[in-house]
């Protein structure tokens, strides 16, 4: 785990081909449904996002679970930026 907040956690994992990525999963804390709507929106967002300082949306998962997979970052999340401690 790199990283956790209030509504997910994220692991730094290695794909096959050797691609380091960012997996946030998001965590139960509310019904059901409501966390459903929270990652589609996620997605839809993150999906339509291309930007040169944001990470890119590499793809997802719903099977136990749901997650989001992102091309891994080594500056760390924007608050470790803001607050220097790299």
């Amino acid at each position: 785990m790199v990283g956790k907040g209030g509504q997910a956690e994220v692991y730094k994992g290695m794909l096959d081909d050797g691609r380091l990525v960012a997996v946030k999963r998001l965590i139960q804390n509310s019904s059901e449904d409501v966390k459903e709507k929270e990652f589609l929106s996620e997605l839809g967002i993150i999906g339509h996002v291309s930007h040169p300082n944001t990470v890119a949306l590499v793809g997802f998962c719903v099977e136990n679970g749901l997650y989001l997979i992102f091309e891994y970052s080594s500056y760390g999340s924007v608050s470790t930026l803001l607050h220097g401690k790299l």
